[in-house]
């Protein structure tokens, strides 16, 4: 009799608790349940409601927002995570610095001053700074999911932009009025977290996660700039950080190394301990696509603004060096029917062993 009471006591914690992958094979099924065409799908409608550009200020922008919230909200069903929206008004004041000290760091002493490279970006630079005060008054809206776990002040951090922007090739003039489709930057990497959300909604997790869809990255990514504030008041202990940028553009006929697959995750070298661990998991779950781990700092996405805090996490991206694609960044070619489709798919279940094996510390 004690034992059957036993079980019974056992049997009704885990059906009242949840429950949760124990090894990588059960991980694998656990992230299969989103299949290739729900995430293609979750591109392919985001990209749809939000045209012609999700850029600051414009309707798109907006209706990039509820669907972000609608999405979530039924992919969490029974409020297992709790969501925030955070609207801010911007620090217009920040973008300028940022932009100024990109110039003088970048350019300044380094170009001469009578060549063209330096008297375009500096047009660059002072169109730029005058943006930002021209969308002062345009707020904010950075939207967290987050679950918490066993361990509730121990938290993974995981992010994605949201908003577009784009850029003309020749004068780097923002091009408002142009259809930004934006399918790779960044429906991409919206789409892989929100199935994260979708898979995280329903296990029960050692440590906490928050996932972030970040505004303003388009113009001195202020966005990721308010959030790294927020995240640094809270006080908690964050694990670290992926930062999810562009992951559906892959080939191998444009790819200098003729390979399709090669993704990257660029990182500081004081980072590296903690981007092993996320790729000895995401490794573990899938062969469809690799992250080479790049320690060369990275400051064309989010993620800089994490380390500016103090955050430790890397940007898990395309091969910028070998598979970039210039004719799809920021342009209106930058359509779902140009991804990836298998690696994009890939990507979501390398990240997602990357993530669920860290939460809840598989080990085999």
């Amino acid at each position: 009799m004690l034992k059957l009471i036993t079980l019974a006591i056992f049997s009704f914690i885990f059906s009242a608790y949840g429950r949760a992958p124990s090894n990588y094979t059960q991980l694998r099924s656990e992230l299969a349940k989103t299949s290739q065409n729900d995430l293609i799908k979750v591109v392919n409608d985001f990209v749809k409601v939000s045209a012609p550009s999700r850029m600051i200020s414009l309707p798109g922008h907006d209706k990039a927002k509820d669907f972000l919230l609608e999405t979530i909200k039924s992919y969490d069903s029974k409020g297992s995570g709790k969501l925030i929206v955070d609207t801010f008004s911007p620090d217009t004041e920040e973008a300028k610095r940022f932009y100024q000290n990109d110039f003088d760091q970048k350019v300044e002493g380094k170009v001469s001053k009578f060549a063209p490279d330096y008297q375009k970006w500096l047009k660059f630079t002072t169109y730029m700074k005058s943006t930002a005060e021209r969308y002062k008054s345009v707020q904010g809206t950075n939207i967290i999911w987050e679950k918490t776990g066993l361990d509730a002040n121990k938290v993974l951090v995981i992010t994605a932009h949201y908003d577009t922007i784009s850029h003309d090739p020749n004068t780097l003039m923002i091009t408002e009025k142009s259809p930004m489709p934006g399918a790779n930057y960044n429906a991409s990497g919206v789409s892989v977290a929100l199935a994260l959300i979708k898979t995280l909604a329903q296990v029960d997790l050692n440590y906490s996660v928050q996932v972030v869809f970040l505004d303003w990255q388009g113009i001195g990514f202020l966005g990721s700039l308010r959030y790294s504030q927020e995240l640094k008041k809270s006080q908690k202990n964050v694990m670290g950080f992926l930062n999810l940028e562009m992951l559906g553009q892959d080939t191998s006929f444009l790819d200098k190394t003729k390979k399709s697959g090669n993704m990257c995750v660029y990182y500081r070298p004081q980072d590296e301990k903690f981007i092993q661990l996320l790729t000895q998991h995401g490794s573990k779950v899938t062969s469809g696509v690799s992250f080479e781990p790049k320690a060369t700092g990275f400051d064309n996405s989010d993620n800089f603004r994490l380390w500016e805090h103090g955050f430790m996490g890397g940007t898990f991206s395309q091969n910028w060096e070998d598979d970039f694609n210039p004719k799809f960044y920021q342009t209106p070619q930058d359509t779902p029917e140009t991804l990836n489709h298998q690696t994009l798919y890939s990507s979501y279940q390398y990240l997602g062993g990357a993530v669920l094996g860290t939460l809840l510390d598989i080990s085999q």
